[in-house]
């Protein structure tokens, strides 16, 4: 098949998502031509270089940006009614077999109803809840995200009519976002279980001063929705109770913020930040952890969240401790720990810390569970399960 995407990430700029895995697994048999916009910014935030691992797929295939000016994100989306049209003409878009519209409203909806004049069909691919991470995006003015929200809600309705079928991560997010059952198939988030394994990683831990502590470790950006506040209280609480230090691996958002917190509670010598780490040497840092973190604000963006990091922390054989989320409770029920503020998370990493027994069955029973069907090989076929079947129904 020769498919087109188009993207609201830059693969090249962003840490791995959803979409990487997709099209490292697509690309093995099928053409891929990929249009974004272009997040330059984020050059400018981080070392994106860091993120890493998919440098070998993402030159075998065809990135197209929708400008290469340095333009706001959310103005590239806007803009792109005038854009997409254009970048289409110039890669000859009556070539391709069908279009995967990945999470994206604008530039995404433009595609999808020109492909749809020449017979092209569209999935549309859902990861997050897009209208309201519109009117809490920091892309946008305060004052302008009540409109941003409405916009949204209308694009991303348009964008359900115009799709052939709609694949979405979990079925609260299918429900929360009203999109009917006959059009949407539930594809979840996966990890990678070949990379992501327990390791032995005694070197590495010495490295990072961890030696003899209790490990409590975050992974992922440091983004508005992220509350590592009341990690740090109940750090705070337990000083002298339990040697437990915490590791943070990410600095895309907050990071400076989160080391002026360290600072506030006197945990300088608690809490390790690495800062962005590569994708291919995660396992080795989450296997210095004893208990990881899933520690999201209670916002409507998250509560329908299925972040790929929770079963990457499950695949290296970890406990895990989450925020009491809709779509993991959903998806792993009591496979992992919920706790929604400090006090509970105190009595979740007690537990942890004086079970050791108990630390290793969750972990076991982790790996078990994610083995199948949230492997991204299995994921990955059934998108192209689905791709193929859509290609089929055109002809």
């Amino acid at each position: 098949m020769n498919i087109l995407i188009t993207s609201i990430i830059d693969l090249k700029k962003t840490p791995h998502s959803r979409l990487h895995h997709f099209v490292q697994y697509l690309s093995q048999n099928h053409k891929v031509t990929i249009v974004s916009i272009n997040d330059w910014w984020k050059a400018g935030q981080t070392d994106v270089s860091l993120y890493g691992g998919f440098e070998d797929i993402l030159c075998k295939v065809n990135i197209e940006y929708l400008t290469q000016h340095k333009i706001n994100p959310v103005y590239q989306e806007l803009s792109s009614i005038f854009t997409m049209g254009k970048t289409l003409d110039r890669i000859h878009f009556q070539q391709f077999d069908v279009h995967l519209n990945y999470n994206s409203l604008m530039s995404g909806y433009f595609a999808a109803e020109k492909l749809k004049h020449s017979g092209i069909k569209t999935i549309y691919d859902v990861a997050d809840d897009l209208p309201t991470m519109v009117s809490s995006s920091p892309q946008i003015p305060v004052l302008l995200r009540p409109v941003g929200k409405l916009l949204g809600t209308i694009a991303f309705s348009r964008n359900v009519a115009l799709a052939d079928r709609v694949t979405i991560i979990t079925e609260s997010l299918r429900k929360s976002l009203g999109i009917p059952p006959p059009k949407a198939m539930i594809l979840p988030n996966g990890v990678d279980v070949e990379l992501f394994n327990r390791r032995n990683s005694p070197q590495l831990k010495k490295q990072l001063d961890l030696d003899g502590a209790f490990v409590l470790g975050y992974v992922g950006v440091l983004r508005e929705w992220v509350d590592l506040e009341p990690v740090f209280v109940t750090v705070k609480n337990l000083y002298f109770e339990a040697p437990i230090k915490v590791l943070v691996l990410g600095a895309e958002g907050g990071l400076n913020k989160n080391k002026a917190i360290v600072e506030k509670y006197d945990l300088a010598n608690r809490v390790v930040f690495t800062g962005t780490v590569p994708y291919s040497q995660l396992p080795e840092y989450i296997s210095c952890m004893d208990a990881c973190l899933i520690p999201f604000r209670d916002y409507p963006v998250s509560q329908n969240a299925l972040p790929l990091k929770l079963f990457e922390y499950m695949a290296c054989e970890k406990a895990v401790i989450s925020t009491r989320l809709k779509g993991v409770v959903e998806v792993v029920q009591d496979r992992v720990m919920y706790a929604s503020n400090s006090d509970e998370l105190k009595i979740r990493v007690l537990e942890l810390y004086n079970n050791e027994w108990l630390r290793k069955n969750m972990g076991a029973a982790g790996r078990e569970f994610v083995k199948g069907r949230y492997s991204w090989a299995s994921v990955c076929l059934e998108l192209e399960r689905l791709l193929v079947e859509t290609v089929g129904d055109k002809r």
